[in-house]
């Protein structure tokens, strides 16, 4: 963990320690939570793996149907 000095105005501090005090959280943990979902957090490989796999298909095969021989893919 880093430290981070956050300068915010007297009303809006006081809102947020009263804000994370009804969540029963620290202000450094209120503020972190905010910033991430603010931010998003990092994918995980497999979040990352299912978010590819779930995009759009990529259609390879020409007007017949057929798929390129070995040898046309990679000229």
């Amino acid at each position: 963990m880093k430290n981070v000095t956050v300068t915010m105005d007297e009303a809006l501090l006081q809102r947020a320690r009263v804000a994370a005090a009804r969540d029963g959280k620290s202000l450094s943990r209120f503020v972190a939570e905010a910033v991430e979902q603010r931010v998003g957090r990092p994918l995980t490989q497999r979040e990352a793996l299912e978010r590819f796999l779930a995009g759009p298909l990529m259609n390879l095969t020409d007007e017949n149907g057929k798929a390129p021989a070995r040898d046309e893919f990679y000229d």
